[in-house]
């Protein structure tokens, strides 16, 4: 019995690591591309919807809407959604300023 614990341990710490492994890497284009349309949700509660990121620094995004090209202090921002990436649903969000990224799955 501990053997099957031990081993199912195992087996969900790999798989986090390969998840982790699996993110996109938000410095390419073609990751934030692949990404596609996601949603924006502002400190002050109001959603940013159908926006795709075009760039993601420390401290601010850049993203398009309607065919225009905005950006965004990471500061206003609470997350950034997409609910259908290639990667399954992520988050990201910006502790101090900086992206973190994770799967929605892992609230």
């Amino acid at each position: 019995m501990k053997i099957l614990i031990v081993l199912s341990l195992v087996l969900i710490a790999t798989h986090s690591v390969e998840t982790l492994a699996q993110l996109p890497d938000l410095s390419k284009k073609e990751d934030l591309k692949a990404l596609g349309v996601g949603r924006i949700i502002i400190k002050d509660h109001s959603i940013l919807k159908n926006i795709m990121l075009y760039e993601v620094k420390d401290y601010w995004i850049t993203y398009v809407k309607n065919g225009s090209i905005h950006d965004l202090l990471t500061e206003k921002i609470e997350r950034v959604e997409f609910s259908e990436s290639k990667w399954g649903p992520i988050k990201l969000e910006f502790p101090d300023g900086k992206p973190r990224i994770s799967t929605m799955l892992n609230q």
